[in-house]
């Protein structure tokens, strides 16, 4: 089988059926994450859901139903917003919001 036609389709099954133990392999910190979720995102969240800014992952049709989505909202909201979060930066926060609201591989 050519090397291209194997790789992806290890990453066809890697994404297609979610690991789930994943939260247990998470690189970040969610204690970490909190403050940078206070500090560069409940502005934006607030402003653009109301409240306290946590029912856009709360809601009903939530865009993120995998840990896999997270990682990637995370990173489009980081470069939507230009917040400039640093790779561990990130990693806490997905750590954090996955504790705090998904609890994907619980």
């Amino acid at each position: 089988m050519h090397r291209t036609t194997s790789l992806l389709l290890v990453l066809g099954v890697t994404f297609t059926f979610p690991l789930p133990a994943l939260s247990l392999l998470l690189a970040g910190e969610a204690e970490e994450g909190a403050p940078v979720h206070e500090s560069r995102c409940l502005g934006c969240h607030q402003a653009n859901f109301g409240g306290d800014g946590s029912s856009v992952y709360t809601r009903e049709d939530r865009r993120v139903n995998s840990i896999e989505g997270l990682m990637g909202q995370v990173e489009r909201c980081n470069r939507m917003t230009d917040a400039n979060l640093d790779a561990d930066q990130i990693d806490d926060l997905v750590a954090y919001l996955n504790e705090t609201y998904y609890r994907f591989g619980d």
